[in-house]
């Protein structure tokens, strides 16, 4: 009894953490703009507002055949952020948070007493431990995306879990038909889990429990089938990525983005020297569960993309599998120290996770009060600068997903007034265009005429400004002219990712003349360091 209640005070605790964190809670400029409005099959299209449901699922069918087959999780979320008031959302996800937590627990371990260390065990693990928190749980859109696809996947599978003890009912075949659409969530987890259920089937093909379960199993599979039919999803997979590309991707992703996947192995290599029979039986059972777990690594190897959120089903589902050994050999008394010594690092790191998502927010509402106000359209953006503090910089890289970005690596060009996002956000406040800069830039430029004669970098090191001859309206190549380099002196990993041309040309889109105080500069994003440690100069036409 009194382990149910601090697992029930645990829970309580977490959703106010959780809501602390989520009424933070800001948009960024890109997805979460882009998804107030009607979904184009060209950016360059006219941006529509949605006005109703109707407009929602018209979108989403756009959305459908020119991006991806996430249809049931993005009608949610164009819904919800066009007609729900954003705390309604905020006080929904920290629910939705605790509710995973809560599910995951009960699938972790049928004994209600022993429930408080798993609970504590994948909390630590989602808030402290893996990576890409800020991109998946902490983002209007990534919640969507993970938070809610993992509550409706962990609900399904406990719901399976306590379906195949009992004889098949009618509530059972009625209720089945409600997995379509947790498979059609997300292919990142949902092709990985049909996998999972296939093995899991053809594993125990002889057992009446896989007859009881083969019809939630196979409605799965077809949701997922569905999400896997979408015309948009093999446009982007085939964009002109190499498999050498692929590789070097999902090797980052493998090296650095992926924590708890092993400190599993490396946990079940430790067991394996201590006991290989016990080892080998427990990995036998949940044999369905490490298929599922290698067929999201194979994905994420594939995948091309090597950012933190694309391994979040892969450590996530390592977690589960991770603390399942650690609950068979570690005892109560051990299972408790941990979960109180993790519960303390979950506290003690609260407080500069909601300092940096504050500080965030702050910055995004002093950008908003300049897109509210009439006639504006240059918007000083102050952000923090990186370096300064690195401690900050941890939690700010672990806890927020920034609300405008400037760089190589942005989703969108927030100094360009035709890029879809910037035309979205002009949209929702009214105006004609908008343009974000560094409020470094924009004081600087205001205040001295002769600055950025050359080509300098803003505070942040992000965008490099040059003041143009008043004469100059639009500029077709920016091209950086490179020394030469000697790859022997390099590092290995140096080595690999060389630029070897002699000069860099930054893409189309990376660049744009900006009118400033009737004056027009040239801004564009600062490349990658394999080419600016080469920089000789930086010529336009």
């Amino acid at each position: 009894m009194k382990q149910q209640k601090s697992y029930r005070l645990f829970l309580a605790l977490l959703g106010v953490a959780m809501l602390c964190l989520y009424l933070l809670d800001v948009p960024t400029l890109s997805d979460d703009i882009i998804y107030r409005f009607m979904w184009q099959e060209d950016e360059s299209a006219p941006v529509e507002s949605i006005r109703s449901l109707g407009d929602v699922f018209r979108s989403q069918w756009t959305h459908y055949m020119v991006t991806n087959g996430r249809w049931v999780v993005h009608v949610m979320a164009q819904a919800f952020l066009v007609f729900v008031p954003p705390v309604v959302l905020e006080v929904i996800n920290a629910l939705l948070f605790v509710l995973l937590i809560h599910l995951s627990a009960c699938w972790l371990t049928a004994d209600p007493s022993r429930r408080l260390f798993a609970a504590v065990a994948v909390s630590f693990f989602v808030l402290v431990v893996i990576r890409g928190l800020s991109t998946t749980m902490l983002w209007n859109i990534g919640t969507f995306n993970y938070l809610w696809v993992l509550t409706a996947t962990m609900g399904l599978l406990l719901w399976m879990r306590r379906r195949k003890e009992r004889p098949l009912t009618v509530a059972t075949v009625l209720l089945a038909p409600l997995a379509f659409f947790v498979g059609c969530s997300h292919e990142g987890l949902s092709l990985p889990m049909s996998i999972g259920f296939a093995a899991y089937l053809f594993i125990n093909r002889k057992q009446p429990t896989a007859r009881r379960l083969a019809i939630p199993m196979l409605w799965y599979m077809v949701g997922t089938l569905c999400v896997l039919a979408s015309p948009g999803i093999w446009n982007r997979s085939t964009e002109g990525i190499t498999m050498l590309n692929r590789f070097l991707s999902g090797a980052i992703n493998l090296v650095f983005n992926m924590r708890v996947f092993w400190l599993l192995l490396l946990t079940l290599a430790v067991c394996w020297r201590r006991d290989k029979a016990a080892t080998r039986k427990a990995v036998s059972e949940r044999l369905p569960a490490f298929v599922t777990l290698l067929a999201a690594v194979g994905i994420v190897v594939l995948c091309g993309t090597n950012l933190e959120r694309v391994c979040f089903f892969v450590e996530f589902i390592s977690t589960l599998l991770l603390i399942e050994v650690l609950t068979m050999r570690v005892g109560n008394v051990w299972q408790r120290r941990l979960a109180a010594l993790a519960s303390v690092v979950m506290l003690i790191m609260l407080v500069p996770a909601c300092l940096v998502r504050q500080e965030n927010h702050d910055c995004w509402r002093r950008a908003e009060a300049q897109m509210k106000a009439p006639g504006r359209e240059l918007i000083a953006v102050s952000c923090p600068v990186r370096g300064e503090n690195k401690v900050m910089d941890y939690f700010r890289d672990r806890y927020v997903n920034p609300c405008i970005t400037f760089g190589y690596y942005s989703s969108y060009m927030a100094f360009d007034s035709t890029d879809v996002n910037m035309r979205c956000a002009a949209r929702l406040y009214g105006k004609e265009k908008l343009v974000f800069l560094p409020d470094d830039v924009v004081s600087r430029i205001c205040h001295d005429p002769t600055a950025y004669t050359e080509p300098e970098l803003c505070a942040d090191q992000s965008l490099y400004v040059w003041q143009l001859p008043d004469s100059t309206t639009t500029v077709s190549k920016v091209t950086f002219v490179l020394d030469d380099e000697d790859l022997s002196r390099l590092m290995p990993h140096q080595r690999l990712l060389a630029y070897k041309e002699p000069t860099y040309e930054v893409d189309d889109y990376r660049y744009e003349v900006v009118e400033v105080s009737g004056r027009p500069y040239l801004v564009f994003t600062r490349p990658m360091t394999n080419v600016m440690r080469r920089l000789n100069h930086i010529e336009y036409e």
